[in-house]
């Protein structure tokens, strides 16, 4: 079902505002409609319903600062939904490297997933920086070789200025995200072969008894496992919140490097940009296009905006209508 943008950002707001000021629940839908736009349907308005409803997170007190050095800040997220936090932590780290080339903030106390995490790594982007982001998450992720879920989803995200659209690539280490079971779920539908098992390792392709198990790593392999372990210790053991953990408070970390520092922005950008002509020049199987992450989708972005409408799941839709 096509919906309006700007009708379907009234609704989210309006859906936030029980638990946040208009500011705020602006911050988190600005992330929500981005993952809309973008085609990461698993992290946007699906945050509304699913384990840790974003408007059901009622924060104890505004984010604050915990810890500050010269290049960097530890963020206590007051309990908030992960979005409000991560834009504060995203606008504190490009604050920290636009004035000293490098920096890197961390939140905890957090209540929920910080949603599409391209969003925090293309903003860092924007500003003529690198991004880096790793974000933790309740365990649902098995550790190659096991059963038991040990690690969350645990997505890394990387931005790269260029001179014209960011380069934005970001990715689960987890063969499924953790909503995509809940969208699965919800829309009565299988999930695909070969990425969850049931309590006891057998495959499965029901959401709601992958919900019981465990999630795959994304290549099912030490690969995929051991860049969840990764994750888990950037975003969790690093950052003071929870890890290896059912419930708890979710961490992320958030880097940015100015290009200053080594080659310079403005050549940095250049080289990027000629980057994406030498591979978009690259030969491809008949049928088949080159595509660039987060790049190409700017422009998929910009043509959505400019028709004012969005195309949403009609059983989504009318839940969101139903909040």
């Amino acid at each position: 079902m096509k919906i309006k943008i700007n009708e379907l950002k009234s609704l989210i707001i309006n859906v936030l505002k029980e638990n946040y000021s208009q500011e705020e629940a602006e911050k988190i839908t600005e992330v929500f409609l981005y993952a809309e736009l973008t085609g990461k349907d698993t992290q946007g308005i699906l945050k509304l319903f699913g384990s840790e409803p974003a408007q059901n997170i009622k924060p104890k007190y505004p984010p604050k600062i915990i810890k500050e050095t010269e290049l960097s800040v530890v963020i206590d997220g007051g309990g908030a939904a992960g979005p409000l936090v991560a834009q504060v932590a995203t606008e504190k780290v490009i604050e920290i490297a636009k004035t000293k080339m490098f920096g890197i903030t961390a939140t905890n106390n957090t209540f929920s997933s910080v949603g599409a995490i391209s969003f925090y790594a293309r903003k860092i982007a924007q500003n003529n920086l690198i991004g880096i982001i790793a974000a933790s998450s309740p365990r649902g992720v098995l550790h190659h070789g096991g059963i038991d879920p040990v690690y969350g989803t645990n997505p890394i995200a990387f931005g790269f200025p260029t001179m014209k659209h960011p380069i934005v690539f970001d990715m689960a280490t987890s063969a499924i995200t953790w909503y995509g079971l809940v969208r699965a779920k919800a829309l009565g539908q299988n999930i695909p072969e070969n990425v969850a098992v049931d309590h006891q390792g057998n495959s499965t392709r029901d959401p709601d008894i992958a919900m019981k198990g465990a999630i795959l790593p994304f290549d099912n392999s030490y690969k995929g496992t051991g860049l969840g372990m990764i994750v888990e210790l950037l975003a969790g053991a690093l950052t003071g919140a929870s890890y290896v953990f059912d419930e708890g408070d979710w961490g992320t970390t958030y880097i940015a490097i100015s290009p200053e520092l080594l080659i310079g922005t403005e050549e940095f950008k250049k080289n990027s940009s000629d980057l994406i002509l030498k591979v978009k020049q690259s030969k491809v199987k008949e049928g088949q296009k080159i595509k660039i992450p987060g790049y190409d989708k700017e422009i998929e972005m910009a043509r959505l905006i400019k028709s004012g409408e969005i195309e949403v799941e009609d059983k989504i839709l009318d839940s969101l209508r139903a909040l």
